[in-house]
């Protein structure tokens, strides 16, 4: 049973009409016909609200579920054909990808930055009890919110580093161009995102150069690494999610045989 065949037996069975679950999804009469005939997909938020109003898991309303004789059988199709993506779906793949790891990549690069100093050497003594406290504190909170926030936002994608992914030729080569041409872009920011790093937290016998130096010049030099270091942190970690959204989507696992 496709995607589109199970909205239509779950709006029926509650009594919908179209009208009525497009005002529920906040979209138009012609865009649930469209999704109900098979020549459309939800996005990723419309997909969950719909999983919310009919009770339903994603699991259940994603996989194309056809009916067969026996278990053997659907077991073996779903070894044998996998998951079928559209070029709709690999889209909001990618986009509920984007979003998520740059979140994380924010998220990781503020703790990583305001913690920089502690590692390098370099912060001041004045830095260290009155400033760093605060922002270390500040900081991981952050990052532990948006790791939970994460944790427990419902992933519709799930299923993708679990099954074998089924794509029209045509639709896996253009992500497959795509990937190509941002491959050398994704890997050049890891790299410079390291060199950053590197840079910014070689700091090593600073301390000793900071007797001669203002509090204001060893504050903008500790800030100025701080956010140095942030800013690596944040490309380096994003520009990794990118790249293995794209390799998660485009993996060619070996079909088992019979």
């Amino acid at each position: 049973m496709t995607f589109g065949e199970k909205l239509y037996k779950l709006r029926k069975a509650q009594g919908l009409s179209q009208e009525a679950l497009a005002e529920k999804l906040n979209t138009s009469r012609q865009a649930v016909s469209k999704w109900e005939n098979n020549n459309g997909y939800p996005e990723t938020e419309k997909i969950i609200l719909i999983s919310k109003i009919f009770q339903i898991t994603l699991d259940d309303l994603l996989i194309d579920d056809k009916e067969l004789g026996s278990k053997e059988e659907r077991k073996f199709l779903e070894e044998t054909k996998g998951f079928y993506v559209s070029r709709e779906t690999a889209n909001g793949f990618l986009f509920y990808y984007k979003k998520k790891f740059l979140l994380l990549a924010a998220a990781c690069g503020i703790a990583l930055g305001c913690n920089s100093v502690s590692y390098t050497s370099t912060e001041h003594y004045l830095f260290a009890s009155n400033i760093a406290p605060i922002l270390t504190t500040i900081s991981i909170m952050m990052l532990l919110a948006i790791v939970i926030y994460i944790a427990l936002k419902q992933n519709p994608y799930r299923m993708f580093r679990k099954k074998e992914l089924v794509f029209d030729e045509e639709v896996r080569t253009e992500i497959q161009e795509e990937f190509t041409k941002m491959k050398k872009m994704l890997v050049s920011g890891i790299a410079i995102g390291l060199v950053i790093f590197g840079v910014s937290n070689s700091g090593w016998g600073l301390p000793a150069l900071f007797e001669n130096m203002s509090y204001t010049n060893i504050l903008f030099y500790i800030v100025f690494s701080m956010v140095l270091t942030g800013i690596s942190c944040f490309i380096t970690f994003f520009c990794i999610g990118i790249y293995w959204s794209y390799t998660i989507l485009l993996r060619n696992p070996e079909r088992k045989e019979r």
